[in-house]
């Protein structure tokens, strides 16, 4: 044993001493979308700087599982050392993150698990996406060497999680459980399951003691003097002297190569930018879907109102936010905006150009609502996607009731809309609607194209009129069949 200290020793003083350089990325408060995009940028500027190592310092109650998966598989597919710092808490989605790096550190008196998944509501999910996070944790958990079993503890809570009598630590179901304790086996239990079990979470100790954390410190610098950078088998590793040893138990000191020391390395922090804040304010839940309703109020008013102004313009700011935000994401957004934009065109079509409403408008709604679920689709998982709509589109119906009853009786809607009646007896008028009957059967000629609408002349008056059935072509002999209100319904003449 002595040899080996000295010969680490020896090993260990031949580390260059020039200063290494690590990026420290910090995972703090909820985790989402945008945390995602800044955990992007920080991995990539360690890439192009040719950093020795990655520290995450993480400190979170955790947050979106989609985001965190996202984050998973960036951190994964680094090829620079990645070490988690957990100062104070990696719960939930926190844990998971923590788990998909090569080391994890904690500080002491924190903890690690509860990565049960939940609604936004907060309510626990179905089976099915149970089963997904705990095959992921496991999975994350294994492809770092630690005991899978332990991570899913953290996921299902009617799992028991039990040490045997030989030191292995596994997870059982209620039943296998049972069975195995009425068959006497001593088994000592770390969580208990079943339907109302208990969800793993780790103090500093039972991680270290369970090892699912790999060492213990009071800071960052205090982790950096515990690790080395070294080449293991042709892949570079950040190590400590007692992972160092076992590497070269298990390979061979020939393929066990010193690079350098972390200790006094120099710390370039990822910092979070203007528009990494940005992108976190707009994208969140709450957020988005304030912006969605803010917009199509804006649309709604606008188009109450005569001209374009301020709620327009409002509206058409809130809805470039949320897209342009979810577009900072790498969320195909721009495809999105457009389905949007088509989707108001017919929408206006519809309720402007061609009377009543049909294809246009339906097809306008459905591009809109489309459009929209698309982005939320892509950035959150779908019950949350679900949820921050229904709730935009019902508050946005909600609102636009009430200002259709209190903005005709404010002040500066009177400047904006003529509210003063005119009667038959004053002013231009066309004709009393009760005349139009008095046309109901005659015939006369189409003066212009009808699609539905256009103009014809019965009996040398010029009537504006709707087709009651296919477009009618101009100089198309027609014949008045009904007249509801203003509205006067024709069809074509068949000469045949």
């Amino acid at each position: 044993m002595l040899i080996l200290l000295g010969s680490l020793l020896s090993w260990l003083a031949a580390v260059s001493s020039d200063h290494a350089l690590v990026y420290v990325i910090n995972i703090r408060n909820e985790i989402g979308n945008g945390l995602r995009v800044y955990i992007d940028n920080g991995i990539k500027q360690a890439s192009e700087a040719e950093a020795d190592a990655i520290i995450f310092d993480v400190h979170t109650p955790g947050g979106a599982v989609g985001a965190a998966r996202d984050i998973i598989d960036a951190i994964q597919r680094t090829e620079l050392p990645t070490i988690a710092y957990v100062n104070t808490e990696a719960i939930s989605a926190g844990a998971m993150i923590s788990l998909s790096c090569d080391q994890i550190v904690m500080r002491y008196g924190g903890a690690i698990g509860d990565s049960a998944p939940v609604s936004i509501q907060g309510e626990e999910l179905n089976e099915k996406a149970v089963s997904y996070i705990r095959g992921k944790i496991r999975a994350t958990a294994e492809r770092g060497g630690r005991n899978p079993d332990i991570a899913a503890a953290m996921v299902d809570k009617r799992l028991y999680l039990v040490r045997l009598t030989d030191g292995e630590i596994i997870t059982l179901r209620e039943e296998e459980y049972l069975e195995r304790k009425d068959l006497g086996e001593e088994m000592d239990i770390i969580a208990a399951g079943g339907p109302e079990g208990e969800l793993l979470t780790l103090t500093t100790e039972e991680a270290l003691e369970y090892n699912l954390a790999d060492e213990v410190a009071d800071s960052v610098e205090d982790l950096l003097a515990l690790y080395q950078i070294v080449e293991v088998d042709g892949e570079r590793k950040a190590l400590t002297a007692e992972g160092i040893a076992q590497k070269q138990m298990e390979f061979g000191d020939d393929n066990v190569k010193a690079i350098k020391s972390l200790k006094d390395a120099t710390q370039e922090a990822v910092l979070v930018t203007v528009a990494d804040r940005f992108v976190f304010f707009v994208t969140s839940p709450l957020i988005s879907g304030l912006l969605l309703t803010l917009g199509g109020l804006g649309l709604f008013v606008e188009i109450r109102t005569p001209g374009f102004g301020i709620p327009g313009i409002a509206g058409l700011i809130c809805l470039g936010l949320f897209f342009w935000g979810h577009r900072l994401l790498n969320i195909s957004a721009d495809y999105a905006a457009i389905a949007f934009i088509l989707g108001v065109a017919l929408l206006l079509i519809e309720l402007f150009v061609i009377p009543g409403f049909g294809i246009a408008g339906i097809a306008g709604i459905g591009l809109m609502l489309g459009s929209v679920f698309f982005v939320f689709r892509s950035a959150y998982k779908f019950e949350t996607a679900v949820f921050t709509l229904s709730s935009a589109i019902i508050l946005a119906f909600a609102l636009a009731i009430a200002l259709s009853y209190l903005l005709p009786r404010t002040r500066a809607w009177n400047h904006l809309v003529l509210s003063a009646a005119m009667d038959s007896g004053s002013g231009f008028h066309s004709a009393p609607r009760e005349d139009f009957q008095v046309y109901v059967g005659k015939t006369g000629v189409a003066l212009t194209p009808l699609r539905p609408a256009g103009t014809v002349r019965v009996d040398d008056t010029r009537l504006d009129v709707v087709t009651a059935g296919d477009f009618i072509v101009r100089d198309t002999p027609v014949k008045i069949i009904n007249v509801e209100g203003s509205k006067i319904f024709v069809e074509a003449i068949d000469e045949t």
